[in-house]
C-alpha cells in the first residue's frame, strides 16, 4: 500500500500543504483543459460513503462551467434569484453576522461578479443516502481537489453558496444539471490561475503547544 511513498513525497506534501490558499483574484488566462480534468480525476478518488454508494457507479458527479458559457449565465441567474431569501433567513436567525454580510455583499454586486473573473465554476454532486454524510464526503471531494489545484500551481476557491442555498434541493437548477432534484448535495468551487497582483490573506492557524494535548 505505502511502498512507493518516500520521505520525498512527504516533504512534497507539506509544500503543499504550506502554499494551499483560497485565491479571490484570478488571471484572465484559463488552465488547460487537460490540468483541469487532472484536479476533478484527483476529486473522484476523495474518500466516500461507503452504504451510499454501495453497488452505484455514478454517486459522484461533476460539472464544470467555463465563465463565458451560457449555462454559467443561467447558473448566475437561479443563485443571484435566491441569494436574497436565504440573507433574510440568516439575518433573522442569527443577526447581522459577518457571513450574512458577505452574503449582502454579494446580492449587491451579483454571483458572477463574486466569482473574480475566475475562469471555471466546479459543482460537484454526491449522491444522498443513509447514513447522511453527503455534505462531509464532498468536503473531501473540494479539499483533494484543492490540493491537486496546488500542485498544478492554479488557484482554487470554495464557493459555498450552492451548498448554502440547498441547490440540490432546487428543482430548477437541478434541471439545468439533468439531475433529480434532492438526490445529489451540491458543492462548488472556482479554478484558475492567481491575478499577478492577488496576494493571500493571512492566516492566524491554532497554535501547535496550546492546542494538541497527549492523553495516554
Amino acid at each position: 500500500m505505502f511502498e512507493k511513498i518516500t520521505i520525498n513525497h512527504s516533504q512534497a506534501l507539506d509544500e503543499i500543504l504550506n502554499a494551499r490558499n483560497t485565491v479571490r483574484a484570478f488571471s484572465p488566462n484559463p488552465p488547460e483543459k487537460e490540468d483541469i480534468e487532472k484536479i476533478i480525476r484527483a476529486g473522484l478518488t476523495a474518500p466516500f460513503a461507503s452504504f451510499p454508494a454501495a453497488g452505484k457507479t455514478d454517486f459522484r458527479k461533476f460539472f464544470v462551467m467555463p465563465s463565458t458559457s451560457p449555462m454559467m449565465e443561467k447558473v448566475e441567474n437561479i443563485i443571484d434569484d435566491r441569494l436574497p431569501k436565504l440573507e433574510s433567513q440568516l439575518e433573522e436567525d442569527v443577526g447581522p453576522i459577518p457571513f450574512v454580510q458577505a452574503i449582502k455583499q454579494t446580492n449587491s454586486i451579483g454571483f458572477g461578479q463574486l466569482l473574480n473573473n475566475a475562469p471555471y465554476l466546479i459543482i460537484a454532486g454526491e449522491r444522498k443516502g443513509i447514513p447522511a454524510i453527503a455534505s462531509e464526503s464532498l468536503s473531501y471531494c473540494m479539499q483533494t481537489m484543492w490540493l491537486k489545484a496546488v500542485s498544478l500551481k492554479i488557484g482554487f476557491r470554495p464557493v459555498t453558496f450552492v451548498m448554502h442555498l440547498k441547490l440540490g434541493d432546487d428543482d430548477e437548477f437541478c434541471k439545468l444539471l439533468d439531475i433529480s432534484s434532492r438526490e445529489y448535495a451540491l458543492d462548488s468551487c472556482v479554478l484558475g490561475y492567481p491575478a499577478d497582483a492577488f496576494k493571500p490573506r493571512p492566516v492566524n492557524y491554532p497554535d501547535f503547544d496550546s492546542n494538541v494535548k497527549w492523553l495516554e
